[in-house]
């Protein structure tokens, strides 16, 4: 029996130059191919590939992300062996601008059982509901073979608009090149930005905490810090994004397990990703000292006292503040001292405790692209993770005086809810009632 593989080949980063009369986002590689011409062409194909894309869904950065995926047959390689496969993905809004990207196999490189593979090129991009055409086109450099394709891509807006206006200036289309995490929870390339609280037009104050450390693992769980990070990064950095002068942020990030600030950031206009960054690094690959767990039983207090000098720095007549905690749930060790936040000498304050769980199994439809050669139907595919057994959470009791708004979130559409109660919170705040 053939022992067949696929070789995932992620797409370059992105080039683009943006112009100021559409706002296109454009690759330089494609000044080189007649990509319309090759799209009119009715003759018989090169080789056999197909082009998936799959359903936008709502991603922690709360935007709409999609995924087209293009599989090309290895078969189809045979000799070619000098020059370069290209893949090209354009995407072009109902207003004519194009957004595009590439990537590219380098034919020398690859295996001599190449003919038992899949090649697969990948891309991923963030998208604003609306209508659109995708136009996907493969190119042998070597010998000039190429096939291209072109259908209407339609992307449906969210079922609940819970924030209204967040999503105004965002641009129709952005490509999110590969990177290596933490930058590819983070997307520190990504221009656009959200405004999901731009209608809060008087002082206010928003401070975040972060608690980057890891959870206790309960017997029979599939623990995954990276998978926790994937979420809770994307979702400050969402939260961060408030779109609002009058609202005057800062972030924290704390590491409970070490009694630490590993980040803090006043006045957060863009948070500082080279300092988070290498503070992130810094936790992930410290060691915990003897010191550190002779007194874990401080930890939970540790947490207290940072809120209560957070929210003493925010005690300001004429700037009410709320309070957002970002954590995975959190079970401290036998012993520790739980004693709540204590309420005295502290202002008022709106709290929300966003508690993110590993995510349940989720299905991602996906429509297989019509064409010559390609098979032409509409097929399906998911994408499924399995949620872990998690402890309780013993770090929501001592925020317990300030009545917390608890969120327990799994999927970003819980996260955009919870991001919905911050901005009420805000308004709120400011003797304002929410939309």
């Amino acid at each position: 029996m053939v022992r067949s593989f696929v070789l995932f080949v992620l797409s370059a980063a992105v080039l683009a130059a943006q112009a100021s009369d559409k706002h296109d986002a454009l690759d330089p590689a494609f000044e080189k191919i007649p990509l319309d011409q090759w799209l009119g062409e009715r003759g018989p194909a090169h080789f056999h590939w197909t082009a998936s894309v799959a359903h936008a869904e709502l991603s922690f950065h709360q935007r709409l992300i999609s995924r087209v995926e293009i599989r090309f047959d290895g078969r189809d390689v045979g000799t070619r062996r000098d020059g370069e496969l290209l893949f090209l993905v354009q995407i072009t809004d109902s207003a004519g601008a194009r957004y595009q990207s590439h990537g590219n196999i380098e034919l020398n490189k690859l295996a001599e059982n190449t003919k038992s593979a899949s090649l697969e090129s990948a891309y991923t991009a963030f998208i604003l509901p609306g209508s659109y055409r995708l136009a996907v086109a493969v190119l042998d450099t070597a010998t000039g073979d190429h096939s291209a394709i072109q259908e209407q891509l339609r992307v449906a807006p969210p079922q609940q608009d819970l924030l209204r206006g967040a999503w105004r200036d965002l641009p129709p289309v952005e490509f999110i090149g590969k990177a290596e995490s933490p930058d590819s929870w983070y997307l520190p390339d990504i221009r656009g930005r959200l405004e999901w609280a731009a209608s809060v037009d008087s002082p206010a104050r928003l401070n975040i905490i972060l608690n980057v450390a890891p959870s206790a693992a309960a017997p029979g769980s599939r623990h995954s810090p990276s998978g926790e990070m994937a979420a809770l990064l994307p979702s400050l950095k969402a939260i961060s994004e408030a779109g609002s002068s009058s609202i005057s942020e800062h972030a924290e990030v704390l590491d409970l397990a070490r009694r630490r600030e590993v980040f803090h950031q006043d006045e957060v206009q863009d948070l500082d990703w080279p300092s988070l960054k290498t503070s992130l690094g810094e936790a992930n690959t410290a060691s915990i000292d003897v010191h550190s767990l002779s007194e874990r039983h401080h930890d939970a207090q540790f947490f207290v006292s940072e809120v209560r000098k957070l929210l003493r720095a925010s005690d300001k007549p004429d700037r009410p503040c709320v309070l957002v905690v970002l954590t995975k749930p959190v079970a401290f060790e036998s012993g520790e001292d739980l004693e709540p936040v204590s309420l005295e000498a502290l202002p008022a304050c709106r709290v929300i405790y966003i508690r993110f769980h590993a995510p349940v199994e989720r299905v991602r439809p996906v429509e297989q692209m019509g064409g010559r050669g390609r098979g032409g139907r509409m097929g399906g595919g998911m994408a499924r993770t399995q949620r872990s057994i998690e402890p309780l959470d013993q770090l929501e009791a001592t925020l317990k005086p300030l009545n917390p708004k608890v969120f327990d979130v799994e999927t970003p559409e819980q996260m955009t809810k919870a991001l919905a109660e911050i901005e009420k919170a805000l308004l709120a705040s400011n003797g304002r009632s929410s939309r």
